[in-house]
């Protein structure tokens, strides 16, 4: 997972606070899909104003804005349910001494957000063998969207007119032709990219690939990352016990662990820790 990869598309990367690892999904086996309104990302997380037309003459004054909004926009999210990651960026030479910058797991700014201030664990996954895992188990469960997050700085003044930009406009044409049920689930699949996959500028360094579900009812997703996992990336300041539970609760999974360690500006492996290697460290 370190030497010798060339392919950015090869791994996938979830950062985690230290007891969410060692707790939860390294002895269970799994990661647990949320609810897309519990994301840290206001234009997530908020509920969504829609507005609403016709191109066939109905009576909009029987509708209320506020009223439709509030029904759209929590149907939408309560039906999504969303696992995400972080992504090597292009351009690995398959030679780690440069490549480290571009590395999913090197990233700073996600270490101290989404792994508690360096102390957590950054999980590598193998993503075409985690992507059929998903797929395997969840199919029955609802469709699954995948793919990359785009990002974009969407101003406040829209194109009304655009096709491409109609996923905070509800069609009232449409809405009273097939009902509300109906056309949630229309709406969600002919805007998923624009509601779901989006993002503001300011969250690119983040390389975020995403995993959504489609599904009903507020009981959260399971997938057992089975032979998926491939190692497990330790923080500057993740505690040396932290370590020592992760490994063993892993031991025998034919993982890769490593550590990141900064000296003064940069960051590097922990390749003279001897425990990633199956040896007692040294003493101190």
């Amino acid at each position: 997972m370190i030497e010798s990869v060339g392919s950015s598309d090869r791994y996938i990367y979830h950062y985690t606070k230290p007891e969410t690892a060692i707790d939860f999904i390294l002895p269970n086996g799994n990661l647990r899909f949320s609810p897309f309104r519990e994301t840290n990302d206001p234009k997530e997380s908020k509920e969504w104003f829609f507005e609403y037309g016709t191109n066939e003459g109905r009576d909009l004054a029987k509708y209320s804005a506020v009223q439709l909004s509030a029904w759209l926009s929590s149907a939408l999210k309560d039906s999504a349910q969303l696992l995400c990651f972080s992504r090597d960026k292009e351009g690995l030479s398959g030679n780690h001494l440069q490549d480290i910058f571009l590395r999913g797991f090197c990233k700073p700014r996600m270490w101290a957000q989404y792994a508690d201030n360096h102390t957590g664990i950054c999980l590598v996954f193998d993503k075409a063998r985690f992507t059929q895992e998903v797929e395997s188990q969840l199919e029955t469960h609802g469709q699954i969207l995948k793919g990359d997050v785009e990002y974009y700085d969407q101003g406040i003044a829209r194109k009304l007119f655009d096709h491409r930009e109609q996923e905070f406009m509800i069609n009232l044409d449409h809405l009273e032709k097939v009902g509300r049920a109906k056309y949630v689930a229309d709406h969600f699949f002919s805007h998923y990219r624009r509601l779901f996959f989006e993002k503001m500028n300011d969250w690119k360094d983040e390389n975020e690939w995403r995993y959504l579900i489609h599904t009903q009812g507020s009981e959260p997703k399971y997938v057992e990352y089975r032979s998926s996992l491939v190692g497990l990336m330790f923080g500057e300041n993740t505690r040396d016990d932290v370590i020592e539970k992760a490994m063993a609760i892993t031991k025998g999974r034919g993982l890769r662990y490593m550590g990141l360690k900064w000296r003064n500006s940069s960051p590097w492996y922990d390749y003279g820790n001897l425990r990633y290697l199956g040896m007692s460290p040294r003493p101190k």
